[in-house]
């Protein structure tokens, strides 16, 4: 189940942590393969690389988002489908709201759709936000338990060291 949008980069050399998000983003659900409005993405991870940076996301949130697109994944029907950009939407509203469950001093709304340098507007970072939590249920937290469960089960291809949790939340 994949929208197949990591095109034209084998995701080998690049950052664990990156290309381990990307193809979590990529496989949630079935996608079109049509671009909306002609609107020519960029490579997913290559954008995903550019958001982190720019947003100066954490790895902590970064992880929570994780664990939220894996929740997002058991959530879904098997018959869910997708746009070309819903990996796009789904990597944006997990960072979004993890940034905002874990921190006062979190991302905003406005600095995303700037961040996407035009891709998607507030309004539609409104809209994937919104979306997001419904599908979640409203389901934010995230125990140690669970944390470091998924940490442990996906150790090897996160590639995080274990002493990193100690770096600033975006």
């Amino acid at each position: 189940m994949s929208c197949s949008v990591i095109r034209g980069d084998n995701v080998l050399g690049g950052d664990a942590l990156m290309s381990f998000t990307a193809g979590s983003c990529d496989s949630v659900l079935k996608c079109s393969r049509r671009s909306i409005g002609n609107a020519s993405l960029p490579n997913l991870l290559q954008f995903i690389r550019d958001v982190t940076t720019r947003s100066r996301v954490s790895k902590m949130t970064m992880v929570v988002g994780l664990i939220y697109v894996d929740r997002l994944k058991k959530n879904l029907p098997s018959s869910a489908r997708g746009d070309f950009d819903t990996p796009y939407k789904i990597f944006l509203s997990a960072i979004l709201v993890a940034s905002k469950y874990l921190s006062d001093h979190s991302l905003q709304n406005r600095t995303i759709a700037d961040i996407t340098n035009g891709l998607y507007t507030n309004k539609d970072v409104n809209t994937m936000e919104r979306s997001f939590l419904g599908l979640l249920k409203y389901d934010l937290w995230v125990g140690s338990d669970e944390f470091d469960s998924f940490l442990e089960e996906h150790r090897i291809e996160l590639d995080i060291d274990v002493n990193w949790t100690g770096d600033e939340e975006a």
